[in-house]
């Protein structure tokens, strides 16, 4: 047990001007939160942004473009985009479109809703998917959820919380493409239970609470009251990855938007993100991206200019 828990050992972030940069992907997640909704005429982003929760976007007038991780990425006017927001995103072409909705899930809700485990998968492992139907929902439901999730009746806003998943059951009945990658290999085991993503849910708070300070396997079972073991296995089958792989993840993100948006060393960004040295960055770095931190720093350099 002592490996696994080195493995997962976290650093303290440091300083940094942009005040969204130097948050870590890692820190977004909160059970408390709300489905929020905003419909308004999209923009383009400066830099890159992130947040804990699942981002449905839809589009109303013209497609809009957007760069998640360095990747260009358009979703189609009427379509559902729909990503996990902790990966750094920006928008960056508007396009024609005069409005468009904007529904944060929190990632709890998301998990507990009975949609296909192959795109809870792909979510979670950072992919970016657009729905093959269009039009499956109006301006005028986006409008009305937007009033009802505020409503004081708790049995309006449970209604309008139940018609957003039954949305996202539509795209995986009428089914999706993949925007930009994301998604294991490995089969999809299904039927994760409720008591499995009710302890998830503790495990990625726990996480987001602790982000800057060591932490342990040991230490996030015990806080959830499990076993280590039963704590991992139940991680991997309801994210579909090991807890290690989501802490590296989300260090990876953040790297990726550290290298964009500022011009701070490689050194200081491997500090910053959670790596103990510059050679395990340069390491774990190349495995995920296939090319040293540089060498994509220099590639989106030259593919923004």
């Amino acid at each position: 047990m002592k490996q696994q828990d080195d493995a997962l050992m976290m650093t303290p972030p440091q300083d940094d001007s942009a005040a969204n940069i130097s948050v870590s992907p890692l820190s977004l997640y909160s059970t408390h939160e709300q489905i929020d909704i905003e419909l308004r005429a999209p923009h383009e982003m400066p830099a890159y942004h992130w947040h804990g929760q699942v981002e449905i976007n839809l589009p109303i007038g013209g497609d809009v473009e957007y760069i998640v991780n360095g990747n260009r990425v358009s979703i189609r006017a009427g379509h559902i985009g729909l990503f996990w927001a902790c990966v750094p995103h920006r928008l960056t072409d508007p396009g024609c479109s005069h409005n468009m909705g904007i529904i944060n899930v929190p990632v709890h809700q998301f998990l507990g809703w009975p949609l296909s485990r192959e795109l809870v998968n792909q979510i979670t492992h950072g992919a970016v998917l657009q729905s093959n139907s269009a039009n499956l929902v109006s301006e005028f439901e986006l409008k009305r959820w937007k009033l009802e999730l505020q409503h004081p009746c708790e049995s309006r806003r449970l209604l309008a919380r139940d018609e957003i998943s039954l949305m996202l059951k539509r795209v995986c009945l009428d089914g999706w493409s993949q925007m930009l990658g994301g998604g294991s290999d490995k089969p999809i085991k299904q039927g994760a239970s409720r008591h499995s993503q009710f302890y998830v849910g503790q495990m990625l708070e726990f996480i987001a609470a602790h982000h800057d300070t060591p932490l342990t396997m040991t230490q996030i079972a015990e806080h959830v009251g499990l076993h280590a073991n039963y704590a991992m296995g139940i991680f991997r089958k309801v994210m579909q990855m090991t807890i290690k792989q989501y802490i590296t993840s989300m260090r990876i993100n953040h790297a990726r938007a550290l290298l964009s948006d500022t011009e701070r060393g490689i050194m200081d960004i491997a500090l910053t993100v959670g790596f103990n040295s510059s050679s395990r960055f340069y390491q774990t770095f190349q495995r995920y991206l296939g090319m040293p931190p540089n060498q994509y720093r220099m590639l989106l350099r030259e593919e923004h200019n």
